[in-house]
């Protein structure tokens, strides 16, 4: 427990002596984190965004006008055994010319002497099965029903919705992989200047007989300190930011205490990866 205290000493040493480039690998770090954290955001919101919209993607069947009620039965039943459907609803000739009615304001079809619109049902599917793949494969099933004339559902736009999702999850990914690599280089940079300045001093401890493991420890502990306090401060900046800045009709997602706890470790990761490596080099 002695060595412990003493290494931390030590450690605190090299901060209280260098308190510029301190300062400076501190704030290249929060930097870093806060580019990550930003980015991070962005995509927790968006992806959070395409899910309340996609919520709202629902199919709609048009009906033969001669089809009978026996083939509507039997169109019914088949939905109720097709996977992912959460619930339908029939739409009348009636029905659909009052929904007209209520989405233009007006009735549009007053003086006509027959209702041209056409009866169809309106399907709403579970979340998790909205995928354009799912959907196609819906869309062919359906059109093996004898009286369905006509299937719509917003086809190009989920399939370009998915490729943006997809786009935007590995923009994510090669993001973060920059920013480990470039932090775990910042960090080794940093350690490998404070060894430096700790070079004859070092020398002194080799040659009583101290070892490299012993040494390199305080300078990893700063490591440590530039990661773990970079990514606290940023993460408060952040959750600042986030509580005081609101978008219209957008909801800002911030990560969870899981994911937080996850990246907090990391950071540690990062931390005593580019210590390690920046204090064994130069050792």
């Amino acid at each position: 427990m002695r060595k412990l205290f003493y290494l931390i000493y030590r450690f605190l040493i090299h901060l209280y002596k260098r308190p510029l480039p301190a300062i400076a690998s501190l704030l290249s770090m929060l930097l870093l984190f806060l580019m990550f954290d930003l980015v991070w955001i962005s995509s927790l919101s968006v992806d959070k965004y395409y899910d309340q919209v996609l919520a709202e993607v629902d199919m709609e069947i048009f009906l033969e006008d001669n089809l009978s009620d026996s083939m509507l039965t039997l169109i019914t039943d088949g939905l109720k055994d097709l996977k992912g459907i959460e619930s339908f609803e029939f739409i009348s000739k009636d029905d659909a010319r009052a929904r007209l009615h209520a989405l233009m304001g007006m009735d549009l079809l007053e003086g006509l002497d027959e209702n041209p619109l056409p009866k169809s049902i309106l399907i709403t599917f579970d979340r998790h099965f909205i995928t354009s793949r799912y959907l196609n494969n819906a869309e062919v099933s359906l059109r093996k029903f004898k009286g369905v004339s006509e299937i719509f559902y917003p086809r190009f736009w989920l399939e370009k919705a998915e490729s943006n999702r997809l786009l935007v999850s590995r923009s994510v990914f090669v993001i973060g992989i920059v920013i480990f690599l470039a932090a775990v280089l910042n960090l080794l940079y940093s350690v490998r200047l404070s060894v430096k300045t700790y070079d004859e001093e070092l020398r002194q401890h080799r040659l009583l007989g101290a070892g490299k493991t012993f040494l390199s420890i305080p300078f990893i502990f700063e490591g440590i300190f530039y990661s773990l306090a970079a990514f606290v401060v940023g993460g408060l900046i952040i959750f600042y930011v986030v509580n005081n800045f609101t978008i219209r009709n957008f909801e800002v997602v911030l990560p969870s205490r899981i994911d937080i706890i996850s990246a907090c470790l990391a950071a540690l990761l990062v931390g005593t990866i580019g210590g390690y490596i920046g204090v064994r080099r130069s050792l």
